[in-house]
């Protein structure tokens, strides 16, 4: 009985460290891909939009 408890708690941390491992990356991807957007030739004005747009979409997942 004991063992199957270990089993399931060890179980349960490696599933959210793969769920918090996986967020970071796809936070790094998004940044890498805004930076990339922000670095051709485009207005400020756009490129200022394009990251607020991103930062709601970010705090809409974060609310649901």
């Amino acid at each position: 009985m004991a063992e199957n408890l270990d089993l399931l708690n060890v179980g349960v941390s490696l599933l959210i460290r793969a769920a918090l491992l996986a967020a970071r990356f796809s936070g790094r991807v998004r940044r890498r891909s805004l930076e990339r957007l922000a670095a051709k030739d485009i207005d400020a004005r756009a490129k200022e939009i394009l990251f607020l747009k991103d930062r709601v979409y970010q705090l809409e997942m974060q609310v649901s």
